[in-house]
């Protein structure tokens, strides 16, 4: 019986075992991927704009209460008779919004000293060596621009970058584009803001030193626009606050005032008979005495005064309209 059981279990094992070897239906085979495509870089194409335009620098400034404009300008050549010729400029142009005012300093190896020009109010002061010269400025040419003014017109256009806080436009141009002639080979960039205005420019030039006029060479400036919306003041430059004292009055009206030490000179639309009146009255009421000296003809007068160990002389001619009036003084 042992032996029986066991025989069973022998085949029945067997059997199973022979059905697994026995081959089964065939496996459906798993689908393949598909093989991936080498991939195909397409280069990135080249940004495009309009061709550049640019008539006015300065378009589009005007919105901001303040900015400064730097521009350096250096030459590099030889004068006609091939003698090395090397100069270098800087200006700086500041404005204001509020109040309305414009300061321009300028300086060159070309000139002895700084030019400072400041447009104020009703005013227009100039600085040179110490000396103050004052002009009345017209309502027209008031905050008038300094910097020379060129264009571009043409250029090729790169792409944006950021100057000066504002996304630009930047492009390179060459001689075609440049719309200040004198040049034989212009190579430059420019960055340009979406109104207009430039914000930056890199220029080098071959050809006539169109500043001087001392030769040919090579010129390179950077024209660059910083200080957008900076607060700063523009005031009346001290050196002509200096040479005005307090106590010297001065007409209301005064135009073409050139002062420089111990004299102040002008021009007023007044009659000889209100500008005489008015020193006669406004010196003694600023502590002026009355000196010796003094001289009243019929289109002339000169008065003396003293104030302590100060003396000043007033001088006013009559003219055809108006007068011109001429102080002396000594402090």
């Amino acid at each position: 019986m042992f032996k029986a059981k066991n025989l069973l279990l022998v085949v029945a094992v067997l059997a199973l075992a022979i059905a697994a070897c026995r081959p089964g239906p065939a496996a459906t085979p798993e689908p393949s991927l598909p093989l991936k495509e080498t991939p195909q870089f397409t280069p990135t194409p080249t940004p495009t704009e309009e061709p550049l335009e640019v008539e006015n620098f300065y378009h589009g400034l005007e919105k901001f209460s303040s900015y400064r404009i730097h521009w350096y300008v250096t030459f590099d050549g030889k004068d006609s008779s091939g003698s090395p010729v090397k100069w270098e400029t800087h200006w700086l142009e500041e404005y204001t919004a509020n109040p309305p005012a414009r300061r321009l300093t300028f300086k060159s190896s070309e000139v002895k000293g700084t030019l400072v020009v400041v447009q104020l109010k009703d005013k227009t002061y100039y600085i040179a060596e110490g000396n103050c010269f004052t002009t009345a400025t017209a309502e027209t040419d008031f905050l008038s621009r300094f910097t020379p003014e060129f264009g571009i017109s043409g250029g090729t256009f790169v792409g944006y970058e950021t100057v000066a806080g504002v996304r630009a436009k930047r492009y390179t141009f060459d001689e075609k584009a440049f719309t200040w002639g004198g040049f034989v080979k212009v190579r430059g960039e420019v960055w340009v803001a979406p109104e207009g205005y430039v914000l930056k420019e890199t220029l080098e030039a071959s050809g006539r030193d169109v500043f001087y006029e001392k030769g040919e060479g090579t010129l390179r400036w950077t024209w660059e626009v910083t200080d957008l919306n900076s607060p700063f003041t523009i005031e009346v430059p001290p050196e002509c606050a200096q040479l005005q004292p307090e106590d010297i009055p001065i007409l209301a009206d005064a135009s073409d005032m050139m002062t420089m030490e111990g004299f102040i000179s002008y021009k007023s639309a007044a009659s000889f008979q209100e500008a005489v009146k008015f020193y006669k009255e406004k010196m003694p009421a600023n502590g002026w005495a009355p000196a010796e000296g003094s001289l009243e003809m019929e289109n002339m007068v000169m008065l003396n005064f003293e104030k302590g160990d100060r003396t000043a002389s007033v001088t006013i001619h009559a003219e055809e309209e108006g007068v011109s009036v001429m102080i002396t003084f000594r402090q």
